[in-house]
């Protein structure tokens, strides 16, 4: 298996800003990518190396429709503080297999 092949995959939508772009989150050996369902979602696509991730956790909605309303989001914070957010369901299935992989890069 490369690096680059999915372990896991989730349908999520990155919160950026007043709005929430559709996608996939991918979870690979060694790194958690998001790839937006459309091309012209551009700077929409998300990739870090989990090396670089510093927690994996919940985060509150912001209670903005457009932005996924008041549904609890996948928080990715990077090492130098920034956190990502995702709107998609089953978060604790998503944060434990993220936290897994995290734990083995250690």
């Amino acid at each position: 298996m490369s690096d680059d092949s999915p372990l896991a995959t989730w349908q999520a939508a990155r919160s950026m800003g007043k709005m929430a772009v559709p996608g996939e989150l991918q979870l690979t050996r060694t790194h958690v990518i998001f790839e937006p369902k459309s091309k012209r979602a551009a700077g929409a696509r998300f990739s870090v190396r989990l090396s670089f991730v510093a927690a994996v956790g919940t985060a509150p909605g912001t209670g903005k429709f457009f932005s996924g309303g008041k549904r609890e989001r996948l928080c990715v914070t990077l090492g130098d503080g920034s956190e990502w957010l995702f709107v998609m369901g089953g978060l604790d299935d998503v944060t434990q297999r993220i936290r897994e992989r995290l734990g083995g890069q250690r």
